[in-house]
């Protein structure tokens, strides 16, 4: 009955056998075919142990069941690595084959010393052969040693595949651990079921027979075995992309038809055989899979051209039911993907050019047109000092207001040009809260009177004296607004309000509204008040002068500041409109009652009547008229300036003449005055007390902080101003005059 027993698990074994090789062509590992070919050898062997009728037929009976124990575990084990996707190199191969032929050299030894076996004795118990009272040698302990060493590693293997290789999925490591853990139980389980039963009858055949069955079953029903038969299936034959079919050891296994049109040579290729690298057309698509296999993945895919059209080679893990088993390749025509981002990066480099077209077009026509009207207003500035005559001095007030008028349009159309750039910076800086209302109400209060508007000055008597933020873009957007007010506002007046919302102990939100009592807004108007080159009602307001840019100049730098305009409006009856900016605060004493400072004004006459006599000038210009609007305007302190042409001239002066100040313009021909500055640097010309102030009419980006680095001292901007200018002398000159 037991001889049946055995002999059923050995038939068994040979039919699943043969199974798996009929699946096998187109596996993916073959460590698993060796593993189950393994299985009715031994138990064979443990056929004919059970039959022997001599002690020494029973040795080499039992021989022969040890080819399970040196190899059959091995073999599952490179197995597993495989099929978890780790790469064993071949010396670690070759180790694990080396230790276990040695070992199993050692079992071939029984019978022959004492290194396995000391001694044993053939016995029978119910016509079943098998070997008694069994004296294990030091070779014995090795090997069982080495047994469990191989399944210990084959756990962490599956441990750190589920841990680190997301890749293989969970059904795959399901296989592994079930054939796995059969396996541990036919090597330990049948030696410990015959102790608990006593039976003579070794059940370890009947665990590797289920081990080799439980993994036939799960392998075939996850159809991990025909590779190329499942991909072929659901090729696209005739798409326009080629694809080409790898499987885990790099054997070429299939390919559509665009692929073979792509690549002739792949019509001739066989299957389950490697592409040869010296083959012309192949090296492309061999380099592309050689790196992905080598986890040499970049973002940048392998081209080539071919028939006039453009080809990306795209490598990815081919996959049967969330398992992977093979590599493919899509090779994708791209050509008019290629053509179209030619083409788009054209128009891009084009939109690039345009903007670096425009800047450079702000840049100079901010300088070519500062440049006349520096002469313009500078020369009118010494008319208005020094004519005598009433009906002069009113023509030049009338060049001087239309000279700032064309200047704030400039500006409109240069602030907004920065904004729309994103080149416009937001400055804080510790600031003054008076000074700042006073400057608000020198530049406004004029123009409301030669309206006839009142002009409204409310101020919370609670504000901190000093704050932290960027106060020339705060009074720019209040500047908008409130010129924007008084210029829609023909009776009645305009009011500014200054307060605060909240405060903190570091903070405070600073309030500004602008009321006017002027025509109103229109409801459907209301989204046209912030487009960009926009006036509301063209034809009624035809005659009021602007760009149109203001409301966006606002909304701009009031969203660059972390504010926001609020518009209440009646038309007909006036409009309000408000913001709150979020300030540091610096000095936290209140500014009390606010009254227009006479201090300003007093400083202003002051300014006028300012006088330098011993104050030793340069300016440095190429315009002619610059220069001598320049030295009139310096005359006006008493200051008899030096001036030259070109950054050359300027060189050789410095050489022979120590100066308290020097005015050196930017934008001169040949040498420009950034490159004249570092020349004097570098050649030691100016001593420490000479300040050196660029005077140029490039106002386009933020001008100040590119000359501040560049070595300059201070920066002025043309058309100069009188006030600027001997401010600036004041500023620099100590009171040497």
């Amino acid at each position: 009955m037991v001889h049946v027993f055995y002999m059923i698990f050995v038939a068994l074994s040979g039919v699943a056998q043969i199974l798996f090789l009929l699946q096998w062509r187109k596996s993916s590992s073959s460590e698993f075919i060796f593993t189950f070919a393994l299985v009715p050898v031994v138990n064979v062997g443990y056929v004919w142990l059970a039959k022997a009728q001599t002690l020494e037929s029973a040795i080499m009976a039992t021989k022969l069941t040890y080819v399970g124990g040196c190899f059959l575990q091995m073999f599952l084990f490179l197995g597993v690595l495989s099929l978890c996707n780790f790469k064993v190199r071949a010396w670690a191969r070759a180790a694990l084959m080396t230790l276990s032929s040695v070992l199993y050299a050692f079992v071939l030894t029984i019978g022959y010393n004492k290194l396995f076996y000391k001694g044993c004795e053939l016995a029978q118990s119910d016509g079943v052969s098998y070997l008694a009272n069994k004296e294990y040698g030091p070779m014995h302990t090795v090997f069982y040693i080495y047994m469990i060493g191989i399944m210990l590693a084959s756990i962490i293997a599956l441990i750190i595949c589920a841990v680190k290789h997301p890749e293989v999925s969970l059904r795959n490591l399901f296989v592994l651990i079930v054939v796995d853990v059969i396996s541990v139980l036919a090597f330990f389980g049948g030696r410990i079921v015959s102790k608990l039963t006593g039976s003579v009858i070794d059940v370890m055949p009947a665990f590797y027979l289920f081990a080799e069955i439980a993994f036939f079953v799960l392998y075939q029903r996850l159809r991990l075995y025909s590779i190329s038969a499942g991909v072929a299936e659901s090729l696209i034959e005739n798409g326009e992309d080629g694809l080409i079919c790898f499987d885990r050891e790099k054997h070429y296994l299939v390919s559509n038809n665009t692929a073979k049109k792509i690549i002739p040579s792949l019509k001739t290729a066989k299957a389950d055989s490697h592409l040869h690298q010296n083959q012309k057309e192949y090296t492309d698509l061999l380099n592309c899979l050689n790196r992905f296999y080598n986890y040499e993945i970049t973002n940048d895919p392998i081209t080539f051209e071919k028939d006039g059209k453009i080809y990306e080679l795209h490598p990815d893990y081919m996959r049967d039911n969330h398992r992977i088993c093979g590599y493919y390749i899509l090779i994708a025509n791209v050509t008019r993907e290629k053509k179209h981002s030619e083409e788009m990066e054209k128009a891009a480099e084009a939109a690039r050019a345009a903007d670096r077209a425009k800047s450079t077009f702000l840049a100079q026509m901010s300088h070519e047109i500062r440049t006349p009207i520096n002469t313009i207003l500078g020369m009118n500035e010494i008319i208005l000092r020094e004519s005598e005559d009433r009906s002069i001095v009113d023509y030049s007030e009338s060049i001087q207001n239309a000279g700032k008028t064309l200047m704030l349009l400039i500006n409109s159309i240069l602030d907004f040009s920065k904004i729309e750039d994103g080149k416009m910076e937001i400055v804080p800086v510790r600031y003054s809260t008076k000074e700042m209302i006073n400057k608000l109400i020198d530049s406004v209060i004029v123009r409301a009177k030669d309206k006839g508007l009142e002009f409204n000055v409310n101020v919370d008597r609670c504000l901190p004296k000093q704050m932290y933020g960027d106060d020339v873009r705060i009074i720019q957007v209040i500047l908008n607004l409130v010129t924007n007010a008084i210029k829609y506002t023909e009776k009645g007046g305009v009011t500014l309000t200054i307060g605060e919302r909240e405060r903190d102990e570091y903070s405070v939100e600073l309030y500004v509204e602008v009321k006017d009592t002027g025509i109103g807004i229109r409801e459907q108007d209301m989204k046209k008040l912030f487009e960009s080159f926009s006036r509301l009602e063209e034809k009624r307001n035809r005659n009021i002068e602007g760009t149109g840019l203001g409301m966006s100049i606002v909304t701009g730098l009031l969203n660059m500041m972390g504010g926001k305009l609020d518009v209440k409006s009646e038309y007909g009856k006036g409009s309000v409109f408000s913001f709150t900016l979020k300030q540091g605060i610096e000095d936290s004493d209140p500014i009390g009652d606010f009254k227009p400072g006479p201090s300003e004004i007093k400083r202003v006459k002051k300014n006028e009547d300012m006088k330098f006599p011993n104050a030793k000038v340069l300016v440095v210009d190429d315009n002619i008229m610059n220069l001598k609007v320049a030295s009139r305007l310096l005359g006006l302190s008493e200051i008899v300036s030096d001036t030259v042409s070109s950054g050359y001239e300027a060189l050789e002066v410095v050489k022979k003449k120590e100066y308290d100040v020097i005015f050196l313009d930017h934008m001169m021909a040949g040498m420009d005055g950034i490159e004249t500055l570092a020349n004097m640097k570098k050649e030691n010309l100016l001593p420490e007390k000479t300040k050196v102030i660029a005077l140029t009419a490039n106002a386009i980006i933020g001008a100040k902080e590119t000359y501040i680095s560049a070595g300059f001292d201070d920066y002025l901007s043309k058309p100069i101003e009188v006030k600027s200018l001997q401010e600036m002398l004041e500023k620099h000159l100590d009171k040497k005059g």
